[in-house]
């Protein structure tokens, strides 16, 4: 299991998120964004998975997942 917060995610609090593996960790990312801030959240879903700023989120996103410290 890893700990991220939305902030490291690309988000706007530093609410704690966990998960064990990268999907997980994106899926809850997304619940955690509907819930709390449902503005980026309808921007994120509206935009093309193949569009530049979506891609480079992914090459961060999966970065920072690689460099997080196993918690379990």
């Amino acid at each position: 299991m890893k700990t991220m917060t939305c902030r490291q995610m690309g988000g706007m609090c530093d609410e704690a998120l966990t998960a064990g593996t990268s999907d997980e960790m994106m899926a809850e990312g997304m619940v955690h964004l509907e819930s709390a801030h449902p503005e980026m959240a309808a921007s994120i879903k509206a935009m093309p998975k193949d569009d530049p700023q979506m891609m480079e989120w992914g090459k961060k996103f999966s970065a920072d997942w690689a460099s997080t410290p196993d918690n379990s």
